[in-house]
């Protein structure tokens, strides 16, 4: 039975503006994201005979629409696709843009449909903005590393930013309802005022962008956004200042990255690869 195993790092977005667009499925953002070197795989193959396609995350049966929209797009055919996350959904990780991304590159190996990389892209990124999953995440996890997106309607073209690695830390303590906020025009104007305002602030920067410049930026972004309404999270980032380390929330969801580790927090590091088949067996 033909099948492919693919996988997409976790994107972790800092600062964002979003822009509409006509159809609605061509809406995107602009903003500054991380990826990191643990993520999504997911493996693709084909349903068992006289069975509809079937969806398991850890093994679990998901009404996952964002990737039901990918095998759509794609096939014909009934699929099973097998997901596993490396992190939870819904706080800030970009799982259910891994999700349709490394879906999108099996099912294209596994049927051989020889689409190209930049076409799976955009099937899994107009998934993600039609089901409200998340507006920019796939750009990122395309190419992977430090990038910054400033190309509207352009939803997979990011620029690296010259930002040498190291070791993140991170804590989680749970999701935002991305639809919630991506679809309240109340709530985008406030973001989308702060975002432009950010993007501005590391247009115009003069002193070369450090990880700590751009958190500095990212949770002054996040404080006149509104978004950041976490206790928890607000505790966290307080917690890796007293320590020394820079710290900001991550985008969309009750959870903190820092520059270094605080209280309750877990290491990750950056990957500067994008998604990518991985090697069947």
């Amino acid at each position: 039975m033909p099948h492919a195993t693919a996988f997409c790092p976790a994107n972790l977005s800092l600062i964002f503006e979003t822009y509409p667009a006509s159809p609605p499925h061509g809406r995107g953002s602009l903003g500054v994201g991380i990826t990191l070197d643990a993520g999504v795989t997911a493996r693709v193959s084909l349903a068992p005979p006289g069975q509809a396609s079937l969806i398991l995350v850890e093994g679990k049966p998901w009404d996952f629409p964002t990737v039901r929209s990918v095998l759509a797009a794609l096939s014909p055919l009934p699929l099973l696709v097998e997901i596993t996350a490396a992190f939870p959904f819904g706080c800030g990780f970009g799982m259910s843009g891994a999700s349709a991304l490394a879906t999108a590159l099996a099912a294209n190996q596994a049927l051989h449909l020889n689409l190209s990389r930049h076409a799976l892209g955009l099937i899994a990124h107009q998934a993600e903005v039609a089901h409200a999953t998340g507006l920019g995440d796939v750009g990122g996890q395309c190419h992977g590393g430090i990038m910054i997106k400033t190309l509207r309607h352009q939803p997979l073209a990011v620029a690296p930013l010259p930002i040498p690695p190291q070791t993140l830390h991170y804590r989680v303590h749970g999701p935002i309802l991305t639809s919630a906020v991506i679809n309240s025009p109340e709530k985008l104007h406030l973001i989308n005022a702060a975002g432009h305002t950010a993007l501005a602030d590391l247009a115009a920067a003069t002193s070369p962008l450090t990880l700590a410049s751009l958190f500095a930026t990212s949770l002054t972004f996040a404080r006149d956004s509104g978004l950041l309404q976490s206790p928890a999270v607000a505790a966290d980032i307080a917690a890796a200042h007293a320590a020394g380390h820079a710290a900001t929330m991550i985008m969309l969801g009750e959870a903190t990255i820092s520059t270094g580790p605080f209280p309750g927090s877990r290491p990750a590091h950056i990957s500067y690869g994008g998604a990518a088949l991985l090697p069947t067996a």
